[in-house]
C-alpha cells in the first residue's frame, strides 16, 4: 500500500471527498483516508500521478511519501517527522485571540449600551449610521482573520463538495449581507428624516452574528486540532 500526505482537508466531508475521488481512478483497488493524519493509503495498479491528479482535481493537495531520494534517508526521516508536527494549533490561537478581542470590542458598540447600559464614544451618541459602520468594519476584521471558512468552503462548493467550512461561510454571509443591507436602508431612511423606520432597520443588524459564528466555529477547530 502506497502512502500519500493529504493537505487542504478540514473535515469529515473533505475526507469523504477525497476518499471517493481517488477510487474512481482506474487500477486502484482500494483507498483509505485519515483526517486525523493528513494521510492516504492507496491499493492497486494505478500510477502515483494519477492519484495526485484526482485529489488536486477534488480541490485538495497530495504528495508521494517519501518519494525524494531514499539514498538520504536521515533527511527524509526529518521531513516525516516535520510533518507530523501540529502546526495547525498555534495558527488556530492567533486567529482565536484576535478574533475574541475584535469581537469584545464589537459586542461592546452592538450590545452593551442596551443590555448594560455601557456608555459609547460621544460621537455615537444618537449617530446611528456611524455604530452601524463601527459595527460592519470590525465584523469585517473578524471576516478576514478567519478568511480561511470562506476559501474553504467555496471551494468546496466549486467542486460539488460542500463541507462545514461552506455551512460556517454561508451562515456568516449571510448575516453580514442582511446586515449591509439593513445599514443601507436605515441610512436612507435617515436622510429622509423616517426615524421610526431608520430604528426599526438597526434592530436588524446582525455584524456581531456573523462575527460570533466565526469565532465560536474558531473555538471549536482550535479543541479538534
Amino acid at each position: 500500500m502506497e502512502q500519500y500526505n493529504v493537505t487542504g482537508m478540514s473535515c469529515a466531508a473533505c475526507s469523504s471527498r477525497v476518499e471517493k475521488a481517488v477510487s474512481k481512478v482506474p487500477g486502484v483497488s482500494t483507498c483509505s483516508v485519515s483526517l486525523l493524519t493528513n494521510s492516504m493509503g492507496v491499493e492497486g495498479s494505478a500510477s502515483p500521478d494519477s492519484i495526485i491528479a484526482a485529489v488536486e482535481a477534488a480541490g485538495y493537495g497530495a504528495s508521494l511519501k517519501g518519494a525524494s531520494d531514499t539514498r538520504n534517508a536521515s533527511t527524509n526521516h526529518a521531513a516525516e517527522e516535520d510533518a507530523l508536527k501540529d502546526k495547525e494549533t498555534p495558527v488556530l490561537k492567533k486567529r482565536l485571540i484576535a478574533s475574541i478581542g475584535f469581537l469584545a470590542v464589537l459586542m461592546y458598540f452592538s450590545m452593551g449600551h442596551m443590555m448594560w447600559g455601557w456608555k459609547l464614544p460621544s460621537f455615537m451618541n444618537g449617530n446611528h449610521v456611524a455604530m452601524g459602520l463601527a459595527e460592519m468594519l470590525f465584523a469585517i476584521i473578524i471576516m478576514v482573520i478567519n478568511q480561511k471558512f470562506f476559501i474553504n468552503g467555496f471551494k468546496g462548493i466549486i467542486h460539488k463538495s460542500p463541507n462545514m467550512d461552506t455551512l460556517v461561510a454561508l451562515g456568516s454571509g449571510a448575516s453580514f449581507a442582511y446586515s449591509t443591507y439593513a445599514l443601507f436602508a436605515m441610512t436612507v431612511a435617515q436622510a429622509a428624516g423616517d426615524m421610526q423606520k431608520a430604528m426599526s432597520y438597526m434592530d436588524e443588524f446582525y455584524f456581531e452574528s456573523a462575527a460570533m459564528i466565526l469565532t465560536l466555529i474558531t473555538v471549536g477547530k482550535m479543541l479538534e486540532a
